[in-house]
């Protein structure tokens, strides 16, 4: 499931790439107002378009569910910006068949900001991977319903809930080393500055979340 937003340089590339490995893939549309919703009805894939922008994390949401009202056991996320390689794809697929993770969660081979690796150290350390704001994950149908089908409640990029699942159960996330390429134009996220400081306000919510 790739979430996509004005992503019109990437898109087409990485749904090609992505389906030289899989054939079940749902592109979750984010309100694109450039050429990625023309691009997107070339191809051949389920695609969900917002209305209007809804965000990251509500895409994902949306997708997730779409996904798994329709017969998915497991949903892989990612992005659609070309800095995941496809063949990576191998990887969740072996750990899903052979382990049964209620969670994965993909270790980029470089972060885009200083904040994301102090914080991956804290995450290694208590809940076993180091990026949490990496977007490549597999999510089990099981986990995201323990999750209440929905990812924060707060601003967290989309890991509230997965931390207090996590937390308050059992349950099991792998992590999985990806070869990471750097991107080639802007980041739809943020700059560096302001996206360090949304990190951080992430990471503000997702303890508040775990320990109060």
């Amino acid at each position: 499931m790739i979430p996509a937003y004005n992503e019109e340089n990437t898109i087409r590339g990485v749904v090609k790439s992505v389906s030289n490995i899989i054939s079940s893939i749902l592109v979750v549309n984010d309100g694109s107002t450039d050429k990625t919703s023309q691009y997107l009805n070339e191809l051949s894939i389920t695609t969900i378009k917002n209305k209007r922008n809804l965000g990251y994390t509500r895409s994902i949401e949306k997708g997730l569910r779409y996904a798994f009202e329709h017969g998915a056991d497991y949903v892989i996320t990612f992005d659609a910006d070309g800095q995941h390689l496809a063949s990576d794809l191998k990887k969740f697929f072996n750990v899903i068949v052979t382990k049964n993770p209620d969670y994965v969660v993909g270790n980029r081979s470089f972060k885009n900001r200083i904040i994301e690796k102090f914080f991956g150290l804290y995450t290694k350390k208590i809940f076993g991977f180091s990026d949490p704001f990496c977007g490549f994950k597999a999510y089990s149908k099981y986990f995201f319903e323990k999750m209440g089908k929905k990812l924060e409640n707060n601003y967290s990029i989309g890991m509230e809930r997965a931390f207090i699942t996590l937390s308050k159960s059992q349950m099991r996330a792998i992590e999985i080393n990806l070869t990471t390429l750097r991107r080639q134009d802007s980041s739809r996220f943020a700059g560096y500055l302001r996206g360090n400081l949304m990190e951080l306000k992430a990471i503000f919510n997702i303890l508040r979340s775990i320990y109060l």
